[in-house]
């Protein structure tokens, strides 16, 4: 039924620009089903989400298209939910939202992406994160990116802004250079400031490197701040693939208080410890992923930790 009722809408959507009519409508997703629990100070605390999420692409020619994506989810607890609380008063455990829509102009080299987007910052995104698996209103950002390749040079760039609750929509600036020494070697530079309208404004600098070797990868990162204290974090990233059916990740990292840009790194502000994850295909349009997060926190050293279930359908 949810399914029924967001390709009704952003069919919908799409038809109100003309010039979009006249071209095929391509659509793409996924449904899931989630379960996670939390633990921390000995107390524990979990919770159930389901999740649709639906884009839509339209071509208009000479390398440019229409995108949109409307999404859904209810969450059992909350405060589990994907999406921003603040946004839709306290206690939402259902929401339904067009949130993702804009312009994408394609070439040769390049991709540009112009509008509501998700958005990351650094190789691991150790420096900041609205991860596209963020669902409804105030949890993107508006601007403009632009990721490709020119030879051997990896480009990518994020000019924007966020889309917060309230007038605080603080403004995100990146640019990242990476470089193909080898088929298996890469090593990057990544410049970035996060302009905060109500606390400190932050410069920040991350270096990076990754190396493939058989059927594994191994990715480091490592950032600073422009603060005066607590302005360092790193990720070390290792994958290795048993098939191309299953792949194993484990991440140690460490994020301390102003070492990302806003508190909004791919991994936990103020805390230290490791990832473990399983990503494991069922078949072509199926896959099973278990996420366990083992860390604590750098202030008191209070462990706490995280254990994620995700069975996704793709269509």
């Amino acid at each position: 039924m949810k399914k029924s009722i967001a390709l009704t809408l952003l069919g919908l959507t799409f038809s109100a620009f003309p010039i979009a009519q006249a071209a095929p409508l391509t659509l793409n997703g996924d449904v899931s089903v989630s379960y996670e629990k939390d633990t921390a100070a000995d107390a524990a605390s979990s919770g159930s989400r389901y999740t649709l999420r639906l884009k839509g692409e339209s071509e208009l020619g000479s390398g440019w298209s229409l995108y949109g994506r409307v999404t859904a989810q209810y969450a059992n607890n909350p405060s589990f939910g994907d999406y921003n609380l603040a946004a839709y008063g306290g206690e939402q455990k259902s929401v339904f939202s067009f949130d993702q829509f804009g312009l994408i102009h394609k070439n040769e080299q390049f991709v540009y992406k112009i509008g509501r987007q998700d958005a990351a910052v650094g190789k691991t995104a150790l420096l900041y994160s609205r991860a596209d698996s963020n669902i409804g209103k105030r949890t993107f950002v508006d601007g403009l990116s632009l990721s490709g390749t020119t030879g051997k040079t990896e480009i990518a760039a994020l000019l924007a802004q966020e889309d917060n609750v309230g007038a605080d929509d603080n403004r995100v600036y990146a640019l990242r250079g990476g470089y193909n020494a080898t088929d298996k070697l890469n090593f990057g530079l990544t410049l970035a400031r996060y302009q905060d309208k109500v606390n400190e404004s932050t410069n920040h600098w991350a270096v990076d490197g990754s190396y493939t070797f058989g059927k594994s990868s191994l990715t480091a990162e490592y950032t600073k701040s422009s603060s005066a204290s607590e302005n360092k974090a790193f990720a070390l990233v290792f994958n290795y693939n048993f098939d191309d059916k299953t792949t194993l990740s484990l991440t140690k990292f460490r994020v301390e208080s102003n070492g990302d840009m806003g508190k909004q790194s791919d991994f936990d502000n103020n805390n230290s410890g490791i990832y473990y994850g399983v990503a494991h295909k069922l078949n072509k349009a199926e896959t099973l992923e278990l996420v366990y997060k083992d860390q604590k926190s750098l202030n008191d050293g209070q462990k706490n930790s995280k254990f994620e279930a995700t069975l996704t359908h793709s269509f």
